[in-house]
């Protein structure tokens, strides 16, 4: 097809400034700001991903503190546990004596009074 040529259209961002009108400083100004704005939202990004990561070492940090409370707290009644066992054996064992002596001390003493009446109990040894 042979025509006349037509010239290219002119580039949409020139390598120099066409003036320093306005027009050039509000599109340098919008390129900061937008520029600026990025800025902030990587740092937000990078903030949000900072609090999640700490949020994550809370937690675990967490759940160590809260797994160590519940094994003290479950050692401390084991033990607990095993003390009053051994003071109820004790105790048995203190009323098992208290009840010999008083028992012996009762025998003593009806054995006296039998001795006083001139009786006497017989025993069988086995």
């Amino acid at each position: 097809h042979a025509g006349p040529q037509q010239a290219p259209p002119p580039p949409l961002s020139s390598p120099t400034p066409r003036g320093l009108g306005l027009l050039g400083t509000s599109m340098s100004t919008n390129v900061e700001k937008f520029l600026a704005r990025e800025d902030e939202l990587r740092l937000a990004r990078k903030f949000c991903d900072d609090q999640a990561v700490l949020g994550a070492k809370a937690s675990f940090e967490e759940k160590g503190v809260r797994k160590f409370a519940s094994s003290r707290i479950k050692r401390e009644s084991e033990m607990a546990a095993e003390e009053v066992e051994c003071l109820n054996y004790e105790v048995t064992q203190r009323r098992r004596a208290c009840l010999k002596e008083f028992y012996e001390q009762q025998q003593a003493m009806y054995e006296e009074e039998l001795s006083a009446l001139g009786l006497t109990l017989v025993k069988e040894r086995l």
